[in-house]
């Protein structure tokens, strides 16, 4: 009987194990012949939009389509063809075919793995979770190594709570910290452990579409209020899209330090990977990308169209019109569209002013539009020179609105959470060498300690790799490598391998006799052309060209130019912008416009002639005979500068509260390219560091654009068109309008509240500190983006308080005070500061009493008179809120 027990229940579990295998089968089965896209239509546009993009890149078929011969099911095919289908230029360039795969079999894998994989719609998926791309980021392998850090950490959440969780984790490895404009990729990020917004966010994407989260970038091209710009996630859960700011975790959804702002936004906008079917307004669409228009989520919205007819009345189709944004001090694009056969256009946008520009065939109009017009005003083209014309222009932006306060209870558990966070990524930063072991390092191998410890300080995270660099030297380059390092960027330090920079030492060129080290190292050996990132190119431009060839290439540059405009196709479907490796476009033969530009300069400096890119104008420039001679895709050769050009004299008289003018600040200039005029790139130039300034410029028409910004963020703009002749030599006073009216008193301090001195802990009132003086308060949270630009800002301006005689306190938010902080975090504060902790909230409590706040966010600012008279105040984000301070000084005397 028991034996015939066993066999039973052996016969049982076999019979299971076959029906188990049997699912299985049939399961996987499935899987193999289950659709990607379920949509035969969409299917169908995909496959032949995927035939169009690979006929294109013939050049790199092997790397790109190697992957198809191996075994794929059905799903990963047709997942595959969607990604190549609508891939930007560089990404056919710069990756291979077992990147893509690799990248789908991950997106299907964690679609499995989550509960709530099986409730994303189909589409939602394809477009938010499956593209290995966020931005403008170089892509890497984040997605299979976040996703085995989260994935046990988020498995058993709900969709909500797993969003949030994410965000908790992006902020224990990354925080706030402005950048240069090339955005890191995920993981170089988490090795730095900071980043600025655009990488913040595009970390946190990286991190949620790892475990099947949907969830996009968007992205304010300008604020209208202020200067800058700013991005943010969006998350998809259980059916409807939320925000989050990335890497600063809220209590809850739909929750930031930009809520504020953005209700005054103009304009927020994602750029979506392939054909998207979406419900929301689309901005501009090609066959590889959608844009779409996200601002009715945050602000108040109102229709803005405009019309463009011929000198005759007749409507103007196929016009070029960009609705543009007053954002450090230019007009800038936030959305471009033609014209319809009505010739119409318009956006849905903030309720605030914008600057038109109209363009077809060369003939020109301009107008400022505010938005919600009642009929949508004409602009009417023609082909005058502006030179000559002026306009004072008043630019309004759209209102502040109050953002109602979260469950105190929640916020303060969510801070506990986020000191925790950051004690984490500081014990992370912890690991980073020391500054006693790099001079000890740098004093055994034979370098320069007071040389290699900033390297070394500021790679982070990457410091083995410098090290490494910095060892594999041979006895003879050591000079050439340690200078080498001083002509890449910070973020090249922070993200460069070490052989990366060893390729490049190890392969330079002969130097010519005439060269100096300092040329030939930055603009010879260097591999730091543009905004493109590091890699071992030259190699391959080597090998792709005869010793005669490149000879010929440094004694003619214009040979460069004239092979490449033989050999490589110029190609506008580099949606993103990423410029394309040098060696790859060799391979591909096809290049963006920028990608062909640091190609031409790596050609050159593989030959041995020194070239760059002008910061200025934005064209090669190559070396020869001693001066920098520039080269334009439309010219065929090269030859040095014979055009006379003309002289710019900028003159400026100070007035109250600007003593300097600043480029991209307070003015710009542009230049008229035959449609539109495009701002000349003169950021800290040492050429208008001071006034009188004089510039040297090709003949042409110019804009000359000032602004003046208001403490409500309207702007006093004047626009000023101009012609330079050949050798002419013009004066042009540099003027800002100014506001005249004094202040209005916005409150008065009825309390006098307690606070406490960091230097000693002691407990005193504000007035012990103020004393009868005039001050300016700033209540603060240092961990927060807002708080980092305003006491940069501060800062850089501090000399400009040295003549006053008032007091600046900056103040820390109670419960916003780091674990690591010291008062020395910010050095540079103007001599009469103190740093002080509201530790009762006593400070927060007297400023929103004063001003009748129900909420406030932080920074909050006030400048106060001795007299208690509050006469300006700003609360929350605001680039260039320091210089708005400072303008307050003489009402403060």
């Amino acid at each position: 009987m028991k034996k015939k027990s066993a066999n039973y229940r052996f016969w049982s579990i076999f019979s299971s194990l076959i029906v188990l295998i049997f699912i299985l089968e049939m399961a996987t089965g499935c899987r193999q012949s289950e659709h990607f896209i379920s949509d035969s239509g969409y299917r169908q546009l995909v496959h032949q939009q995927f035939q169009k993009r690979m006929a294109a890149a013939a050049g790199r078929e092997q790397a790109l389509l190697e992957v198809f011969n191996q075994p794929v099911s059905l799903e990963e095919k047709e997942a595959l063809e969607f990604l190549y289908a609508f891939m930007p230029l560089s990404d056919l360039a710069n990756l291979d075919g077992r990147y893509f795969l690799n990248q789908v079999r991950s997106a299907l894998a964690a679609k499995q793995f989550f509960s709530w994989g099986k409730i994303i719609p189909e589409d939602i998926f394809r477009h938010f979770v499956l593209p290995y791309r966020v931005n403008n980021e170089n892509p890497d392998e984040a997605r299979q190594l976040f996703f085995e850090e989260l994935k046990e950490r988020i498995k058993n959440l709900d969709m909500y709570q797993a969003a949030l969780e994410v965000n908790h984790w992006c902020h224990e490895k990354v925080t706030y910290r402005a950048t240069d404009e090339r955005t890191s990729a995920p993981l170089a990020t988490v090795k730095t452990a900071f980043g600025r917004c655009g990488e913040e966010s595009t970390f946190t994407v990286a991190a949620l579409r790892a475990v099947s989260l949907p969830a996009r970038q968007v992205y304010t091209p300008r604020w209208a209020h202020t200067d800058d710009n700013h991005a943010w996630v969006e998350v998809w859960v259980d059916g409807r899209w939320y925000y989050l700011g990335a890497c600063e975790p809220e209590p809850e959804l739909n929750r930031g330090w930009f809520t504020g702002p953005a209700m005054r936004a103009m304009l927020v906008h994602t750029t979506v990977y392939g054909q998207y079917r979406g419900p929301e307004e689309i901005i501009a669409r090609s066959e590889l990308f959608t844009r779409i228009n996200q601002l009715a989520i945050y602000a108040p919205t109102a229709q803005l169209k405009v019309q463009v007819k011929d000198a005759s009345g007749q409507p103007v189709s196929g016009a070029r019109i960009d609705f543009c944004l007053y954002n450090y001090a230019e007009f800038y694009p936030v959305v471009s569209q033609l014209s319809d056969e009505k010739g119409e256009a318009g956006i849905t946008t903030g309720l605030g002013d914008m600057f038109i520009w109209a363009e077809k065939d060369g003939q020109i109009a301009w107008s400022k539009v505010t938005a919600g017009q009642a009929s949508p005003p004409v602009l009417t083209l023609s082909n005058r020179e502006l030179a000559g014309e002026q306009a004072d222009l008043d630019l309004v932006p759209p209102v502040a609105r109050n953002v109602p306060p979260l469950d105190q209870t929640k916020v303060e558990e969510n801070n506990r959470r986020l000191r925790q966070e950051d004690a984490i990524r500081q014990a992370y930063e912890a690991t980073f060498i020391t500054e006693e072991k790099a001079r000890q390092w740098a004093q055994d191998k034979g370098f320069p300690a007071e040389t290699v410890w900033p390297y070394l300080q500021k790679s982070r995270g990457n410091w083995p790799e410098i090290i490494q660099f910095l060892e594999n030297q041979k006895p003879d380059e050591k000079d050439y490598g340690l200078r080498l390092l001083g002509t890449i960027t910070e973020k090249d330090l922070r993200d460069t391998p070490a052989k990366v920079l060893l390729h490049h030492l190890s392969l330079r060129p002969e130097k010519m006799a005439d060269l100096d080290d300092e040329t030939y190292v930055r603009y010879v050996i260097s591999p730091r052309i543009g905004r493109e990132l590091l890699t071992s190119w030259r190699s391959a431009l080597q090998q792709k060209f005869s010793q005669s060839q490149l000879q010929a290439f440094r004694e003619n540059p214009g040979l460069i130019e004239d092979w490449v405009r033989k050999n490589i196709k110029e190609d506008d479907s580099n949606y993103y912008n990423v410029p394309l490796f040098p060696d790859r476009v060799l391979e591909l033969g096809l290049a963006d416009s920028y990608s062909i530009k640091v190609l031409l300069v790596a050609i050159a400096r593989t030959a041995g002639c020194p070239a760059r890119i002008n910061q200025v104008s934005g064209q090669p420039a190559f070396l020869l005979a001693g001066n920098w001679v520039e080269i334009k895709p439309e010219e065929k050769e090269i030859r040095a500068k014979t055009k006379e050009t003309a002289s710019l004299r900028l003159t400026y008289q100070p007035v109250a509260g600007l003593k300097l003018p600043v480029y991209y600040t307070h003015f710009t200039l542009g230049r008229f390219d035959g449609h539109r005029y495009q701002t000349l790139n003169y950021e800290n130039n040492p050429l208008l560091a001071s006034f009188p300034a004089e510039l040297q410029l090709e003949p042409g028409q110019y804009s000359l654009i000032t602004g003046n910004r208001q403490a409500d963020g309207s702007v006093l703009c004047r626009l000023l068109f101009f012609k330079l002749q050949p050798g002419e030599k013009r004066n042009i006073d540099l003027i800002t309008r100014q506001e005249v009216s004094p202040p209005q008193v916005a409150g008065k301090f009825l309390t006098n509240p307690e606070i406490m001195k960091f230097e000693d802990k002691s407990l005193l009132n504000l007035k012990n500190i103020t004393g009868q003086n005039n001050f300016i308060l700033l209540l603060i949270e240092p961990d927060k983006e807002p708080t980092k630009h305003l006491m940069e800002e501060i800062q850089t301006l501090a000399s400009s308080f040295s003549d006053w005689p008032g007091q600046l306190i900056v103040a820390i938010a109670k419960d916003r005070l780091p674990p690591d902080f010291q008062p020395g975090t910010y050095p540079n504060l103007p001599a009469r500061s103190v740093v002080v902790y509201d530790l009762k909230n006593q400070l927060q409590s007297a400023i929103g009493q004063a001003l009748k706040l129900t909420s406030a966010d932080l920074p909050l600012a006030v400048a106060v008179r001795s007299n208690d008279e509050i006469i300006f105040y700003s609360q929350g984000y605001r680039i260039g809120l320091a210089e708005q301070l400072m303008k307050t000084l003489v009402f403060l005397k």
